[in-house]
């Protein structure tokens, strides 16, 4: 099989997994990434235990261990810092009772490692400009920094690369579904807080909602809702605005970065065509309240990977990948799902305490809450609807990784 065989789009966290996944079961994959250098801005920093067991059946969980912060709870808190919800990680059916928190970068960086490992190359300053149908092939117009014009017609492409993917709208699949109201901040910052290091945290005051999370060195990763009609701050307003979320029980020393954004609840209607694949962000957009939506890219490189190793090896039909569409379909709505919950149960917390009223509660048995927690830190994705599951017998040991070595 040829290098240009299988062409990854984007450098992500799911671009590289995906990568390293096909080099682990001996595809060799060609990668590429736009951005000319890696990029130094937290972005997505929650891996969940349910990620976690994947990176440990394949040697990266030691890497993620050291690397993060680790969280072991989440709580909501009013004014008052009362405490009005919470969510323990303890307990739960998986070896890390914990989600690790850590930037994007970080991520990639440990990932791209990996990937050098395994023999993989990371190609950057490289633009995928054109992805064509071309006589039942592929056709990719590649440009690179140096102005210099590529096209080939890979025999398979894997688009990780984001909301705009190019891929994406070659398979005129558009990203359907709904932006959430009001727009929002994020931002990096170091501080002295209020609360513990292994604790995931809102804030719900009359000046609005702030989540903290913990990154390692000290730092806290920031997602503050931004009053109507404002779309972008200064860095000394992120100091000041997050100083009067805590009720001035802490100060930001330095801001590393920050980002007005929109959040969204969307996603394709199919993932994948025959030879065009989707994976992460290009498929699917979530509120990061929950944490969910760098997981559900990871996932889905790790399925994806397999199961096309197998078919290029020759050890499994062409049928095959059409499952990865269908599965990751049935997880990534139930994903978006999950960080639906989420984000209107903290959304509606925080407008009852803007507006001076009764804070909503769930009383949930428990039962009820172990799902909804399992659910929380992706360890419930249950497959029983695929073809694989009445192809190789009713117990779905076959939709596992089969090359766990």
């Amino acid at each position: 099989m040829a290098r240009n065989d299988v062409l990854i789009i984007g450098a992500g966290p799911s671009g590289l997994f995906a990568a390293s996944e096909l080099a682990r079961h001996g595809v060799d994959a060609r990668l590429v990434e736009r951005d000319v250098r890696p990029h130094h801005q937290a972005r997505a920093t929650a891996i969940q235990p349910g990620t976690l067991e994947i990176f440990d059946s394949v040697g990266l969980l030691p890497a993620f261990l050291e690397a993060s912060e680790h969280v072991r709870r989440v709580r909501v808190y009013g004014p008052d810092f009362s405490e009005l919800s919470g969510l323990d990680f303890e307990g739960i059916d998986c070896r890390c009772e914990f989600q690790c928190s850590l930037p994007q970068y970080e991520t990639q960086r440990i990932l791209e490692a990996h990937l050098s490992s395994l023999g993989g190359v990371l190609e950057r300053g490289v633009t995928a400009t054109k992805v064509e149908p071309d006589a039942g092939d592929v056709q990719v117009e590649l440009a690179h920094a140096d102005g210099g014009v590529e096209t080939l017609n890979p025999g398979i492409v894997i688009d990780a690369g984001g909301a705009h993917s190019v891929t994406r709208r070659s398979m005129s699949d558009p990203l359907e579904g709904t932006t959430y109201q009001g727009h929002f901040l994020v931002a990096d910052i170091a501080m002295e807080a209020p609360v513990a290091r292994d604790q995931g945290s809102f804030f719900c005051g009359p000046e609005g909602m702030m989540r903290l999370a913990p990154l390692p060195g000290g730092r806290w990763l920031t997602f503050q809702d931004l009053e109507e009609g404002v779309q972008s701050v200064s860095a000394e307003e992120v100091v000041s605005r997050t100083e009067a979320r805590i009720g001035g029980r802490g100060r930001p020393t330095d801001v590393a970065w920050f980002s007005p954004f929109r959040m969204h609840r969307r996603i394709v209607s199919r993932l994948a065509d025959g030879r065009r694949f989707l994976v992460g962000d290009a498929a699917h957009l979530s509120s990061p309240f929950g944490g969910e939506g760098l997981n559900s890219g990871l996932h889905d490189g790790y399925d994806l990977a397999w199961k096309l190793a197998l078919v290029l090896h020759g050890d499994a039909p062409r049928t095959l990948l059409e499952d990865y569409a269908l599965e990751r379909t049935i997880a990534d709505r139930h994903v978006l799902d999950v960080s639906d919950e989420v984000h209107g149960g903290i959304m509606g917390i925080a407008d009852a305490v803007r507006e001076g009223r009764e804070v909503p509660t769930e009383d949930a048995d428990p039962a009820t809450s172990a799902l909804l927690r399992n659910s929380r830190v992706m360890i419930d994705f249950d497959y029983a609807g695929s073809p694989l599951v009445a192809d190789y017998g009713a117990d779905g040991a076959q939709s596992a990784d089969p090359h766990p070595g």
